[in-house]
């Protein structure tokens, strides 16, 4: 998943700069559109730490890297870089204009805030983009859907914020998301922790969509509408529009719609509408408003071979697992008390007794847990999206009278 960029200039670009500057560590340019003029494939533009109301624009200059030669926009390592670009138009460019054909581009260590008043664009992917990788970016206060992907291949969005964006009127058409990807192939959202959203936290619709990876996500407290039903994950195709392939594991998805008014519908992990091949592999699903791991099929057709397995599916309010699916596989799940550290505290971790440890089916697919530690640690995997086994402690009791000489 890692790009391979060769070594290329590095320039710089601060408020404190100025234009007519090298554009050096010590003389830094003033303007992102200077900075971004001179970027050649496997360049780096660092800018150093303060706000910002400058779009970023590469789509003007055309400026695209090549493979095994990314571009690189990124924060200066241990300062913080705020982006509030102000949109005047719904669904504008927001801070960042990169759309159409550009690929091979790394964005990294970057703050986009939306709460300029007028802004009603978070940052749209799309029109042919590939290639891309978000990286330790956080996604705020917009009043539109904080990430939108669509006709984007090979994009990854990896230990990111998103949160907080702003649904003015509280109706369906801004119940805005985390994350709505609408369609590509060969992605990667993972790592992230998506909250706090008035719509759901990452939406799979309406393709056409293959081969996406939702992994290790921490997703909660979206949906707050009380005229959305959305879950924290859902995947759906529309009409016409094939979903396959879409894999779901090692995410934590908990209290989405408990700030909804009774009676809540907002649920955990949705797949329906005739989405194919979807697994749902060791997730942690718990308190959220509605139902837990829903399957059902649609208007679109028959929702079929979706595998549910290894998942923890406790304490949602309008049941554990719903299987209304064709051909599901559906085992080795726990929706009784799995004995979490600290589920008040959204603590997850297994307590060294949880009846998940060691409970679940092996699957090639979920090698690590959420926290990277090798699974199986026991006999078999255990069961959510924490590998327990790591809390219990075999070692002997530590010596007492100890004295260091």
């Amino acid at each position: 998943l890692g790009a391979i960029t060769a070594e290329g200039a590095t320039y710089y670009v601060a408020t404190t700069g100025n234009d007519a500057n090298p554009g050096t560590l010590n003389q830094p340019f003033k303007s992102f559109k200077k900075g971004v003029g001179l970027l050649q494939p496997g360049d780096t533009l660092y800018i150093r730490g303060g706000l910002y109301t400058e779009q970023i624009d590469l789509q003007t200059p055309n400026k695209t890297g090549t493979a095994g030669n990314y571009i690189t926009i990124a924060g200066y390592p241990g300062e913080t870089v705020t982006l509030k670009w102000t949109d005047l138009k719904e669904s504008s460019y927001g801070p960042i204009k990169a759309r159409g054909k550009l690929g091979y581009l790394i964005f990294e260590n970057l703050v986009l805030d939306g709460t300029n008043g007028t802004n009603l664009s978070g940052w749209s992917i799309r029109d042919g983009n590939h290639h891309f990788i978000l990286r330790n970016l956080e996604i705020k206060n917009f009043r539109h859907v904080g990430l939108y992907i669509s006709s984007a291949n090979n994009i990854q969005v990896t230990h990111c914020i998103i949160h907080d964006q702003i649904s003015v009127s509280g109706q369906p058409g801004q119940r805005w998301y985390g994350i709505y990807f609408h369609d590509g192939t060969n992605s990667v959202i993972e790592g992230n922790k998506i909250y706090n959203n008035p719509g759901g936290g990452i939406q799979v619709y309406p393709g056409p969509i293959s081969n996406l990876v939702i992994r290790d996500n921490d997703i909660h407290h979206n949906n707050n509408l009380p005229t959305s039903p959305v879950p924290g994950i859902l995947v759906s195709p529309g009409s016409g529009t094939p979903i396959s392939g879409v894999q779901i594991y090692n995410n934590l998805v908990h209290l989405n719609g408990v700030n909804q008014p009774d009676p809540g519908r907002s649920g955990g992990i949705g797949v329906g509408n005739g989405a194919s091949d979807t697994k749902i592999l060791n997730n942690t699903v718990y308190g959220n408003k509605g139902w837990g791991i829903n399957v059902q099929d649609g208007p679109s057709g028959p929702t079929e071979n979706t595998v549910v397995q290894n998942n923890i599916v406790f304490a949602n309010i309008s049941g554990q697992i719903i299987d209304q699916g064709s051909n599901s596989v559906v085992t080795h799940n726990l929706t009784t008390d799995p004995k979490f550290v600290k589920a008040e505290a959204s603590d997850f971790r297994l307590q060294p007794r949880s009846p998940a440890i060691d409970s679940g089916i092996f699957l090639r697919e979920v090698k690590t847990d959420i926290s990277n530690v090798v699974r199986p640690a026991g006999p078999s995997h255990d069961i959510g999206a924490y590998e327990g086994g790591i809390l219990e402690s075999n070692s002997p009791n530590a010596p007492t009278n100890l004295v260091v000489r």
